[in-house]
């Protein structure tokens, strides 16, 4: 099988890394792997969560399948082709794969944000009107009116603003993969649950979304996957329900339950028959409610 180019009745519309490895110091001998034999298929569509502790590898998986690094071994197949190839058009990467790293609003740096928001657009050579139409798409899909801001300097907003103006710019270039470090870190309460609703919309409209979190209670509303990580190795790969059913599981890799996993616990601690396998916030009020009634309309 060519490395850059496999069967046709293997063809996987997808995301896939084999055997991958990496280590940031191959001239150390004592040197651990970032990664470590790691192998993930990521369909188109899907809501894939990522947790683990800090120095898991996590971040390291993100840059992998973005080709912003290249594994020590193994491969990274994006529609069947390996995007470390010679012949492998990495244009077809920065149109198909978005990335917002963590607090991407420190990357704003145009003059105004209709120029930030169109900068990669600006680079795949797109004409001005498509460009024009594609800024007023992701300034409105982050809640923005692009004729109010599109001529604002980006620094002149809030934190938040400024992240979703920084998001926008991904938006803009309609990646069908949207990959993101910790993109809620640092906001409120409020703001966190506007933006996991956006990227609930982006998902359900097709983009892919593979989110890395420490927010046990997030993922767990909007992903219908987790893959948790230690130590450079995925330990866990399973719909979102048998990942939090697991409690004591989570616990060993060093990841906590939320809020909705530590109520459940402490119910059934005191005695409250209420069923482990809750993770959702509305699946514990309906629990709570099933046990001690309802409380009217």
């Amino acid at each position: 099988m060519s490395a850059d180019k496999r069967g046709i009745g293997e063809r996987i519309m997808s995301i896939e890394l084999k055997s991958v490895s990496y280590t940031y110091d191959d001239n150390t001998q004592y040197a651990n792997p970032a990664l470590n034999n790691i192998n993930l298929t990521i369909s188109k569509g899907e809501f894939v969560g990522i947790m683990g502790e800090t120095g898991c590898g996590k971040s390291t998986l993100l840059q992998i399948i973005d080709g912003l690094i290249s594994p020590s071994e193994g491969a990274v197949y994006f529609e069947n082709c390996d995007i470390n190839s010679k012949g492998f058009d990495r244009k077809i990467l920065r149109r198909s794969i978005g990335v917002v790293f963590q607090f991407p609003e420190y990357q704003l740096f145009e003059t105004t944000v209709e120029r930030d928001v169109s900068f990669g657009l600006r680079r795949l050579g797109l004409k001005k009107e498509e460009i024009q139409n594609r800024v007023s798409f992701a300034l409105e899909s982050v809640g923005f009116d692009y004729n109010k801001v599109k001529d604002k300097s980006p620094l002149s907003f809030s934190g938040g603003e400024k992240r979703r103006i920084a998001i926008a710019g991904v938006l803009a270039v309609k990646p069908e993969y949207l990959l993101l470090d910790e993109p809620i870190a640092g906001l409120d309460p409020y703001s966190r649950i506007d933006f996991m609703r956006l990227l609930d919309s982006l998902n359900k409209n097709g983009t892919a979304i593979i989110m890395i979190s420490h927010n046990a209670d997030m993922l767990a509303e909007y992903a219908s996957r987790i893959i948790v990580m230690k130590k450079g190795s995925i330990v866990q790969d399973a719909p979102t329900a048998q990942i939090f059913s697991n409690c004591d599981k989570l616990k060993s890799s060093g990841i906590a339950m939320g809020q909705v996993g530590n109520i459940v616990h402490l119910l059934r601690e005191k005695g409250v028959d209420i069923a482990p396998d809750i993770f959702k916030y509305q699946q514990l009020i309906d629990g709570i409610c099933s046990i001690y009634g309802g409380f009217g309309e």
